[in-house]
């Protein structure tokens, strides 16, 4: 049953962010829709976007595990009909669409900045422009991110910052490469240098974190621990792990969240057109 309900749709009603989308969005139709960066909980909500004017969806990923699990999700959200799902890197030797000229009225790119470091590393400041490219005029760009967990912080919140870097130690010692997640001035910085859109407005919604999620991303990195060498450091990371754990879990007993951070919705429009007549 766990199972099936993550392959239903998700309404912004349900979620502060897509509904954050939703209401940036207004009355205006989506049209034609560029998933930038698909996962399978972003197309569980697009899907219910043909209730408000989605006409085309194309999901692009750069992992093949991703496509696999997508597939089939796409025909039980009942969207294979206008859904195109396209794999590729951004930045790849093979350019995404085989012309610069596919446009888009609504690009979404949900956490894909931050994801970035593992397939596109030192390009992230070459995302937004890129995409302004692929948006028509009038058309809307929507940026979701999160703000970067500090180093450090006061009372309980310290354990969210001390768990998050440790995960992401425990992924570097196995040769992998973290999340890099950039904070909203950034982004808005960003699309204030990018020529052709227009900052419209930034949402922020904030991040309370339970004891199952801060566990999550223990867990997340001990699924590392087998690759860390040597076995005495494989090791030490597993106590810090388990310790942090023990720390976590009464940080946050009796039902307690910590708050701390925050996720992002970033939205553009790109620039009609001017054209210049000749005197």
């Amino acid at each position: 049953m766990a199972s099936a309900a993550k392959d239903v749709p998700v309404y912004g009603k349900d979620d502060s962010i897509f509904g954050g989308i939703e209401e940036q969005q207004g009355d205006k139709p989506f049209g034609k829709v560029l998933d930038a960066g698909t996962g399978r909980y972003s197309l569980r909500w697009l899907s219910t976007l043909k209730e408000k004017g989605m006409t085309e969806l194309t999901a692009i990923t750069a992992d093949d595990k991703m496509l696999k699990s997508i597939t089939p999700l796409v025909e039980k959200l009942g969207i294979q009909d206008i859904t195109s799902l396209v794999i590729g890197n951004w930045f790849g030797p093979e350019p995404i669409f085989s012309t610069e000229h596919e446009l888009f009225d609504t690009i979404v790119a949900d956490y894909l900045i931050g994801a970035m470091d593992g397939f596109s590393p030192y390009k992230q400041d070459q995302m937004i422009p890129k995409l302004a490219q692929h948006l028509k005029p009038g058309g809307r760009l929507y940026i979701v991110g999160m703000e970067p967990i500090p180093d450090s912080a006061e009372g309980d919140a310290d354990i969210v910052c001390q768990v998050a870097r440790a995960r992401d130690a425990c992924l570097l010692l196995a040769g992998r490469r973290p999340y890099r997640e950039y904070p909203l001035t950034w982004v808005k910085r960003q699309v204030d240098r990018t020529t052709g859109i227009q900052f419209l407005q930034a949402g922020e919604y904030p991040i309370r974190h339970s004891g199952n999620f801060i566990i999550r991303q223990i867990n997340n990195g001990r699924r590392w621990l087998k690759l860390i060498k040597p076995k005495e450091l494989e090791n030490e990371m597993k106590n810090l792990l388990d310790d942090l754990e023990k720390q976590a879990m009464e940080a946050t007993k009796d039902g307690n969240k910590i708050e701390l951070s925050f996720n992002y919705v970033v939205s553009a429009v790109k620039l009609e057109e001017v054209v210049i007549e000749a005197a």
